[in-house]
């Protein structure tokens, strides 16, 4: 019993920095996310690499979720990327269209 609520808890806790996260991609400028992609990619890399070279059937496991949340990341950046791309060229245009009427 105490095992699953220690489960419970650690996926709270996940759950609750994923919020964190992933508010702070949303929130931050175009450059900060570019450098975030630059520092991301290896890290991942390096704590996948070393997960999957210890050799332990959990370990399995714990990459898989790394890479999940590798991927989680890397699509955030790269959805606020295109957010930010679709405002900063909308905007322009939208401000002549303004001008017009």
């Amino acid at each position: 019993m105490e095992h699953e609520r220690d489960d419970a808890f650690l996926m709270g806790q996940a759950a609750g920095l994923i919020a964190v996260m992933s508010a702070l991609v949303q929130a931050s400028p175009p450059s900060t996310r570019k450098r975030m992609l630059e520092k991301l990619r290896p890290q991942f890399e390096s704590l996948i690499t070393a997960m999957h070279t210890t050799g332990v059937t959990e370990s399995m496991t714990e990459q898989k979720g790394a890479e999940w949340i590798c991927d989680l990341f890397l699509g955030q950046i790269a959805k606020a990327e295109k957010t930010s791309k679709v405002h900063k060229f909308s905007s322009p245009a939208m401000n002549a269209l303004d001008m017009e009427i």
